[in-house]
């Protein structure tokens, strides 16, 4: 819900309640609130409130006869010889296609017969089994058999390029063919079995889902996992930082580059903008598009991601979504209510959570601190004491919005419920029984509210960004991210925040891997970024983007040296650390580096030895830098790349040019094993 819809209710409640001469009673009930659950009541028991929240169907239907003329135009590109085209608009036909009809399988078919041509055999395969899944004609199942048959072949995996054949000729006997067609292909089939028979080279390893992901497998630990946050390495451990709130520390020395991280989140929401193209679930680039079974307007990449997806949240955004879907964080708010459910959220009690040990606050039973677990995330920070009354009351109006929509979907009727997300394969939008409104009801709705309004206040805190790093293939170094969609992660919101941080990450597709991007010492606090970068955003700008969103003042090394933007940041004559008390030793005046002095300690020391190796490497930094701008993120050149900036940072005080450019170059090799789409143009 956005902005000016918030504004709109606000002003025509301030008027219905002002026509009654209620408004100061309300706003004197409304600030007396304790709880969420409490403002969400205040506003739902209001009669003056009741009837603007305007709740209906809203959603991109399905439509026979447009899926078939998508599949008409389809064929048309393919018998040009245009594949891709083919491939595209089959794609929109299958999106279209109701579920029951028969256009759905013929599509399946159409597309997979385009990929074959195109010789992209995994995708080619996909497709039959969806053909299959959804009924293509008995008559015709022949050419399927086929088609895996050749598929198998051209990928060496003789057994199963065999079955294929075989399965081929056992069709025929259904097949609408004339005798004379029908043993041509059996002939056919069997010389086709006698050459796969001969087939001597191992079978490609290919696994279907490969095709729907544009990264490269996920990393895993150098360390043993956290016993406490499995997503987390053992090197890092929670604490309570200086401040008294949550922090991340290392429990031991970190390198530059380790993995400390892996994190699914509890919750995602994709842009609208990526609806057709990326899963829905699971965030990925979606190379063959599978469509929700009941509307036209999402995509995923795989029947394990739509399953997993409508037992979760879609089973009640399927036709609402384009009213509850916005820029703004509040379908994610209401996501993280779908995926708890009813039964979590009840037992939560506010005012006991309150008054948790805040170390241990949202570890479960066992101790474990499970980003897969709502407790989790709701022991996050919102700062709902920092906030005024009417940005309370803006976010009870949305809040309530989305509760009126969950109320509308069934979420509080266990036999909707049941009936939606159990029976997919045919599902019935029942109307909501008429309801008795006891105490006990109106309670679990209001803390069902409450745990909205708690969400939508804390996720433009805790929320992170789920991004594609577009690669130009043209300019690589006019490559960047693109913001795909938002997640809740528990553990990542534990880092906080530095101008200058130590830890970075980067997507494979909802997964975050955070990593270390420079050297942390055992007991020192990993330091994550909020969007304000010292080298891009000026101190009063930083300082007034933390304050406003985050509210803090940031006192990081940058911003208590107001160290300066990219392009003033020294480059010629580094300060380095002095051997004895870590301070600031300069070059002295004609390079006389047996004589250099610690401006902190005054102690006089000979740095000619740290310098002569940074001298030795720069030669092969600078051209593995330059090779990375170019799009090479070869291993040789990563390890070049970390070999120099441990060593320049070992012995260079920060802010220093080399150090900023050698992070941003691994950053970017990073972000091409992560979520990684080419384009010619950014």
């Amino acid at each position: 819900m956005d902005g000016v819809n918030v504004s709109r209710i606000l002003t025509q409640l301030k008027e219905n309640l002002e026509k009654n001469n209620k408004y100061d009673d309300f706003v004197s009930s409304f600030k007396k609130c304790q709880t969420n659950a409490e403002r969400v009541a205040t506003l739902y028991n209001l009669e003056e409130a009741k009837q603007l929240f305007v709740v209906e169907e809203n959603f991109k239907s399905k439509c026979k006869r447009e899926a078939e003329k998508l599949r008409a135009i389809g064929n048309e590109c393919f018998k040009s010889g245009d594949y891709p085209g083919a491939v595209s608009w089959y794609t929109q036909s299958i999106i279209k296609a109701p579920d029951d009809s028969e256009n759905l399988s013929l599509a399946y078919n159409n597309r997979s017969t385009a990929n074959f041509y195109m010789k992209n055999y995994a995708q080619c395969l996909q497709d039959v089994e969806l053909a299959f899944i959804h009924n293509y004609p008995t008559k015709s199942c022949y050419k399927l058999y086929q088609r895996i048959g050749r598929c198998m072949y051209y990928l060496c995996n003789k057994q199963e390029a065999i079955k294929a054949f075989q399965q081929t000729i056992s069709a025929l006997e259904k097949a609408d063919l004339t005798e004379e067609n029908r043993l041509s292909m059996i002939a056919d089939m069997n010389k086709a079995i006698e050459q796969s028979s001969k087939i001597n080279l191992p079978p490609v390893n290919l696994s279907i889902k490969t095709h729907n992901c544009c990264h490269q497998g996920i990393p895993n630990f150098s360390s043993e996992t956290n016993k406490e946050i499995p997503c987390l390495s053992d090197s890092v451990e929670v604490k309570l930082d200086s401040y008294g709130g949550r922090g991340l520390f290392a429990r031991k020395n970190i390198e530059i580059g380790e993995v400390l991280i892996v994190e699914t989140p509890f919750a995602t929401h994709l842009l609208k903008e990526f609806n057709l193209s990326h899963c829905q679930y699971c965030c990925n680039r979606v190379s063959l598009a599978i469509p929700c079974k009941y509307c036209s307007g999402v995509v995923f990449c795989s029947l394990e991601c739509r399953n997993a997806a409508w037992l979760k949240f879609h089973w009640a955004e399927c036709h609402i979504l384009d009213s509850v879907q916005d820029k703004n964080l509040s379908l994610l708010a209401m996501r993280m209510i779908l995926t708890a459910g009813h039964d979590e959220l009840i037992k939560i009690d506010e005012k006991v959570n309150s008054q948790e040990d805040l170390r241990t606050s949202g570890f479960d039973e066992e101790g474990i601190y499970n980003s897969e677990d709502y407790r989790s995330a709701y022991s996050l920070v919102n700062h709902a004491d920092s906030r005024t009354w009417t940005d309370l009351l803006n976010r009870t109006i949305t809040a309530l919005y989305y509760l009126r929509y969950l109320e509308f979907a069934g979420f509080f009727s266990e036999k909707i419920t049941n009936t939606k997300k159990l029976n997919y394969s045919s599902l019935a939008f029942i109307e909501p029984e008429a309801e008795t409104v006891t105490e006990n009801v109106l309670n679990n709705k209001t803390c069902v509210g409450g745990h909205i309004l708690r969400n939508l206040m804390m996720l433009p805190c805790n929320a992170h960004e789920i991004s594609e790093f577009a690669l130009n293939l043209e300019t690589p170094a006019m490559s960047g991210t693109t913001e795909l969609a938002a997640g809740a992660y528990p553990v990542l919101s534990l880092i906080n925040h530095s101008c200058d941080p130590s830890v970075v990450r980067e997507s494979y597709g909802n997964i975050c891997v955070g990593r270390a991007i420079r050297s942390i010492q055992a007991g020192e606090e990993l330091k994550d970024n909020y969007g304000a970068l010292y080298p891009t955003m000026d101190l009063e700008t930083r300082q007034r983007t933390l304050k406003s969103q985050y509210f803090f003042d940031c006192s990081c090394e940058a911003c208590l040296g107001d160290w300066p933007l990219y392009f003033e940041i020294p480059c010629d004559r580094p300060i380095l650390r002095c051997k004895v008390c870590d301070g600031y030793v300069p070059i002295p005046q004609g390079n006389l580096t047996e004589l250099a002095q610690c401006v902190t300690c005054g102690q006089s020391q000979d740095i000619t030895r740290i310098l002569l190796p940074m001298a030795e490497m720069e030669a092969a930094y600078k051209e593995a830098l330059t090779s990375v701008i170019d799009g090479n993120n070869s291993q040789s050149n990563i390890k070049i790349l970390l070999d120099y900036l441990k060593l320049i940072e070992k012995h260079i005080h920060r802010p220093w040019r080399d150090i900023n450019d050698c992070q941003e170059a691994f950053k970017q090799c990073l972000n091409m094993h992560g979520s990684c789409y080419p384009v010619t143009k950014v």
